[in-house]
């Protein structure tokens, strides 16, 4: 029997440390399907979302990440918590696909996939071992032999959200921007830069891969597809062959102390990132102060890892330690019902089991789809 608290011990790091351990084995991330999520959040079973990358080469540069600010929509407050029910309505779409009858309990579908959640879950995972304060949690809970996560905004998240200032507010959409002007609608279009950025809308992806034999299904929104002719999103050889590249933006002439915070963990966050879904190619916008890109810089995701205190290795062993050292508690549990919370804080992974209605991750639309009888 479980304990109903208690802490999940993984291999934590520190930044610089040695580690020699080679890389666990993965498979290439698998994109299986598409999704939209509209200006109303609102799930859309199409390609609707999807934008083109637009260049190299680039429009005329500087971008003026500012214009249009004062008009632009922002996602609510709490898009958090609906991020994982988009891709269980992903599976509730394409169940033909994905469920199949199982076995060990008669009268029951699953999923022949060990995780479900999305890529940013995954991502900040990855990236724990090498916080010194950041806290991140999350909620995960068993059915049907599949662990479901979603991402918890803690207390002390939720107040640095609603304390940030306008201008705190104003440079997280200067990224939003940025795809703005290096994007569009159609293959080989031109950027729609007049009009309001609207931060709701969504392209995801939904990708299939294995860690160390543990089966992962994740959800994962999608900057781009970098190509010339339209894509056909239906099409499976058309999907697994899709070129996606992630765009950012970043300080331009970084003074000592953005240059260390950029080696140290922004750019552990860009790889865990683009690595999770095979992108290859990430095109930074460089900015000033005053949000205006002077340059763009294109990241070779392969050779991000040169020369950094944080090594890749590292980061996917620790996820796999959480993930099977998760699963394990969960089986344990055994109970469709628990909820269990992982807090990371300290170098820490302390976890409490959770029971009732308020902390359930899964809606009842979704448990009831899989009563096959």
């Amino acid at each position: 029997m479980a304990a109903k608290s208690g802490v999940i011990n993984v291999p934590w790091q520190r930044l610089g440390d040695r580690f020699d351990r080679q890389f666990p084995s993965i498979s290439r991330p698998e994109c299986i399907g598409v999704c939209s999520i509209d200006a109303r959040r609102d799930y859309v079973d199409d390609d609707s979302g999807a934008s083109y990358l637009v260049g190299p080469p680039w429009p005329p540069l500087p971008f003026d990440l500012n214009a249009g600010i004062a008009d632009v929509i922002r996602k609510s407050a709490d898009f958090a918590v609906k991020d994982l029910e988009f891709a269980l309505i992903y599976i509730q779409h394409h169940k033909e696909q994905l469920l199949r009858p199982l076995k060990s309990v008669p009268g029951s579908l699953g999923l022949d996939i060990d995780f479900v959640t999305l890529r940013g879950i995954l991502r900040q995972i990855m990236c724990m071992p090498y916080e010194r304060y950041r806290e991140f949690r999350i909620k995960a809970t068993l059915l049907n032999g599949s662990v479901y996560m979603a991402k918890e905004e803690t207390p002390e998240q939720r107040l640095e959200n609603e304390n940030m200032t306008e201008a705190e507010k104003d440079m997280c959409s200067w990224g939003f921007k940025f795809e703005q002007y290096v994007t569009s609608a159609q293959a080989q279009g031109k950027p729609v830069t007049n009009v309001p950025v609207n931060e709701a809308e969504e392209f995801m992806g939904m990708f299939r891969g294995k860690l160390a034999g543990m089966r992962l299904l994740y959800g994962a929104e999608m900057d781009c597809v970098d190509s010339q002719v339209p894509v056909d999103f239906k099409d499976p050889k058309v999907l697994d062959s899709l070129t996606f590249v992630e765009l950012k933006t970043t300080a331009h002439n970084m003074n000592s102390n953005q240059k260390r915070s950029f080696d140290n963990y922004k750019s552990a966050n860009w790889w865990s990132q683009s690595f999770l879904v095979g992108i290859k190619k990430i095109y930074a916008g460089l900015r000033d102060n005053r949000g205006m890109v002077q340059e763009i810089k294109e990241f070779d995701v392969r050779t991000l890892a040169r020369n950094k205190p944080w090594n890749p290795s590292a980061m996917a062993w620790f996820l796999e330690q959480f993930l099977r050292k998760l699963k394990e508690l969960l089986v344990a549990i055994d109970d469709p019902f628990a909820v269990v919370q992982v807090t990371f804080q300290n170098r820490r992974a302390n976890y409490e089991v959770l029971h009732g209605a308020e902390h359930q991750i899964l809606p009842d639309w979704y448990r009831d789809m899989l009563k096959a009888g």
